[in-house]
């Protein structure tokens, strides 16, 4: 590990700042659902990091709201899991112990997974071609760097996969426990051979798909799971030494 990611996951509390943000900075007034989502973004792309407080005051300012709206995100943020409060001190973006991550991943292997066996294989071609624009979006983005559009149309080619299974409830638990690991996927996002082997693994997924091979797609998505949850466990690892 290096110093610089060793700073990542050792970083002390600070409020967070302004400068530097991408994402709804403008005069206008935001909602709550639209703080969730830039807070979320800045926590993925590594803006945020491991134990850095939310200071009410400066998101206000940030997103031109009331403390009530602010407060209302936080709370939402806190219950999808990628914040937390801590007493007597405030609102800081959740670091998630090994147990934690073990058990989050192993719960996502299994729905995912199942998500799969469900698959109508050979694919409805109308969904497949969905799934192949999402990807060459996802590929360009990753070709030019751009983490923010990485980002979105990554979560877009996993929700079109799995969105197929027909089951609407594992499908939105499916979503939920992706959305709880975006605090843990932070290092990974950031990284451009991950980011390479993440695009190399979606079309090897819609190959296996056209080849009507279940067994190899369910493979890749276990297999697709590990770098993000590896590398986290790695760097939290490090910081204990």
């Amino acid at each position: 590990m290096n110093a610089a990611e060793k700073a990542i996951m050792n970083r002390t509390a600070q409020p967070l700042s302004t400068s530097g943000t991408e994402t709804l900075t403008s005069s206008s007034t935001y909602g709550v659902d639209d703080i969730v989502a830039a807070i979320e973004e800045d926590i993925v792309l590594g803006r945020l990091h491991p134990r850095e407080r939310l200071v009410e005051e400066t998101m206000m300012e940030r997103f031109d709201c009331k403390r009530h709206v602010v407060r209302q995100a936080l709370f939402q943020l806190d219950s999808i899991g990628l914040t937390e409060r801590i007493k007597n001190r405030g609102a800081f973006v959740r670091s998630y112990p090994p147990e934690e991550v073990e058990d989050i991943y192993a719960m996502r292997e299994i729905l995912e997974l199942a998500a799969v066996s469900r698959l109508t294989l050979p694919a409805p071609q109308e969904w497949l071609t969905e799934l192949e624009e999402v990807h060459q979006r996802h590929s360009e983005a990753v070709n030019a760097h751009d983490l923010r559009q990485v980002f979105h149309m990554n979560i877009a080619f996993h929700r079109t996969l799995f969105r197929a299974c027909g089951n609407e409830y594992l499908y939105a638990t499916i979503n939920d426990l992706a959305q709880k690991a975006h605090g843990i996927r932070f290092i990974a996002i950031t990284d451009r051979d991950a980011l390479a082997q993440a695009r190399n693994e979606h079309q090897l997924m819609i190959e296996a798909i056209r080849d009507e091979d279940r067994e190899r797609l369910t493979d890749l998505c276990r297999q697709h799971l590990l770098p993000s949850k590896n590398r986290y466990l790695e760097l939290y690892a490090g910081t204990k030494e």
